[in-house]
């Protein structure tokens, strides 16, 4: 019977020892659920929530490289998602000059509250494009023609002016030059056929990169 009642206060003590441990446990894995809550994406966009595609920025105000890599990204967007809502640059470029609104810089809250209030759109989709042109001269008959690009969007909640997600990619072409006698004999692609490539690259990976990050 002694041996008994020892074994039982054995027992005893040890019960204050595992509920300690167990609380303990409970609030490591409510960390770490946090910590992996954290890491989910920012924002989730309903198919009925459209979105407004500014034209994208250049560095030349007067070139329409912009206009067509937005286009681009509408038309990679809709291929994944044809019923998402989407509101093209031409509209929005309209819409933003008959209402005084410059189209250059990222949008300010007076802006995107107009924006959203009078094309009745949840998202604003914002780019700046960057391109440029190299030669790589291999032999003194032939050499290739580079054209790189990179792009940064931005997608901004119209209602909290948040931006919720964004993104850059950097793509690039190539074609070759061919010369006889110090001079080009042949060339495969012109400069603007290689900056028409680069804009179809940079259209199909900024779309890939949105839809990538919403399936998270």
């Amino acid at each position: 019977m002694r041996i008994g009642r020892i074994i039982m206060k054995w027992i005893w003590s040890l019960i204050p020892l595992f509920i300690l441990a167990t609380m303990f446990v409970g609030c490591s894995g409510s960390e770490s659920a946090g910590r992996e809550e954290q890491t989910m994406p920012a924002f989730f966009m309903k198919p009925t929530e459209p979105i407004a595609v500014m034209p994208f920025e250049t560095e030349n105000a007067l070139s329409n490289l912009g206009t067509q890599l937005s286009d681009e990204v509408i038309v990679n967007l809709l291929e994944h998602s044809p019923t998402t809502k989407i509101i093209p640059a031409t509209i929005v470029r309209s819409f933003l000059q008959n209402n005084a609104i410059s189209p250059a810089g990222f949008p300010d809250a007076h802006s995107v509250h107009s924006l959203s209030q009078g094309l009745k759109c949840k998202y604003l989709l914002t780019g700046n494009l960057y391109t440029s042109f190299g030669d790589v001269k291999y032999t003194p008959t032939y050499s290739n023609r580079v054209a790189t690009g990179s792009v940064t969007v931005r997608l901004v909640d119209c209602d909290s002016n948040l931006i919720v997600w964004a993104a850059s990619e950097e793509a690039s072409t190539l074609t070759t030059t061919y010369y006889t006698n110090g001079l080009p004999s042949s060339i495969y692609q012109t400069d603007g056929q290689l900056l028409q490539d680069l804009i179809k690259k940079l259209g199909y990976q900024v779309a890939r990169n949105f839809y990538s990050h919403k399936s998270q």
